[in-house]
């Protein structure tokens, strides 16, 4: 069964995309404390942890995805969640807390917004044995996140919050490239002889 999975092209894009969605999201909110607590923003240890509120505006948007897919398509609905993901990386970058308050949002209500409608996609395009299809792109989506927390803190230390900006564009811009080959093969009735 997973053979059947890895041969299908949509599904091995889609793979792709949630570990480039966790990539990029794991990779902003391990390191975003640090540029949170050190100049120019020093911001308090208390008040660094209640940032992490940025993700309640989630609850609200991320049913909402299947919806959007629904409505307007699954590779629109997908990119326009990457591409406003990718609006907030520079806000993380700006010298001013609201600013990084806001690319947060973004980011966290974005990706929480694309990986749904992955996974929404991945269910669909499964032809068979769906639930080992949802484990592999579960897998992938989790290596993302671990790849994000090591190549990141890697960029991290040795380099600037900036070239980590630059990592996870890269991440997303890879993702939203591979939107383009979520396309479902229409399923061939069987011919009974």
């Amino acid at each position: 069964m997973l053979a059947t999975h890895l041969r299908n092209s949509a599904l091995r894009a889609a793979f792709v995309i949630g570990f480039c969605i966790l990539f990029a999201f794991i990779g902003i909110f391990t390191y975003v404390n640090f540029v949170l607590v050190w100049a120019p923003l020093a911001i308090g240890m208390m008040a660094a942890g209640f940032v992490y509120f940025v993700f309640v505006p989630s609850f609200f948007t991320t049913p909402l995805a299947g919806k959007m897919a629904g409505t307007f398509g699954t590779k629109p609905a997908l990119w326009s969640g990457l591409g406003l993901a990718a609006i907030g990386l520079p806000l993380l970058l700006a010298p001013r807390f609201e600013a990084v308050i806001a690319g947060m949002i973004l980011v966290g209500v974005r990706t929480f917004f694309a990986q749904a409608i992955v996974t929404g996609f991945v269910g669909r395009a499964a032809t068979t044995d769906r639930g080992a299809a949802s484990g592999m792109y579960l897998a992938c989506y989790f290596a993302g996140g671990l790849a994000g927390t090591a190549v990141l803190g890697f960029v991290f230390d040795r380099f600037v919050w900036a070239a980590c900006m630059f990592g996870i564009a890269l991440a997303l811009a890879l993702g939203a490239a591979l939107t383009s080959r979520l396309d479902i093969a229409p399923v061939r009735p069987s011919v009974v002889s």
